[in-house]
């Protein structure tokens, strides 16, 4: 009796891509809602900082089970260029999932204010002291690794839709 190898990934690993999808989503929006200085800001505020967080605590299982489950192979098989664009996307795009969130956590620490949870009540350290300038350059740089971090996502999006609507290989259906 052969087994015959997935074409897609596990489900695990695709629960996580899309649950990480959906705390990019909410923490882009809530990002908006906050800066818009209407009712609620600071309720939007607290959400967004939870949607971050939850972008880097997916980002955590997320990597392991890239590290150690098979990835289902793209049929047809992509060439030499197409297989390392996709590794540098990749790569940027897991580089973003840590960075990103830890930038606005050290945003909130040089604020000085605490990494409160909405929903529990309670708070995560600061990771260093309060110091304005240095709460305005990490703002600055976690403004602008974001839009960065927005531009590598619609390349991410754009291909999976080249492969699926022009390649037209499994690479889409793979994490569907």
């Amino acid at each position: 009796m052969s087994i015959i190898p997935s074409t897609r990934y596990t489900s695990s690993l695709r629960i996580i891509h899309w649950l990480t999808v959906v705390a990019i989503i909410a923490a882009y929006i809530l990002a908006d809602m906050d800066e818009g200085g209407e009712h609620g800001e600071a309720a939007a505020a607290s959400w967004h900082y939870a949607a971050g967080l939850l972008v880097l605590l997916l980002v955590v299982p997320r990597l392991l089970l890239r590290l150690f489950t098979r990835t289902p192979p793209i049929v047809p098989a992509a060439g030499a260029v197409t297989r390392v664009t996709a590794r540098l996307v990749q790569v940027a795009l897991y580089l973003f999932l840590i960075v990103e969130p830890i930038l606005g956590w050290l945003q909130l620490s040089y604020a000085g204010e605490p990494l409160t949870l909405p929903w529990a009540g309670w708070s995560l350290p600061p990771l260093v002291h309060p110091d304005p300038q240095a709460k305005a350059w990490v703002g600055e740089l976690h403004e602008a690794v974001g839009n960065v971090f927005y531009a590598i996502i619609a390349v991410h999006v754009l291909a999976a839709l080249w492969h699926h609507f022009i390649r037209r290989d499994n690479t889409l259906k793979r994490m569907l």
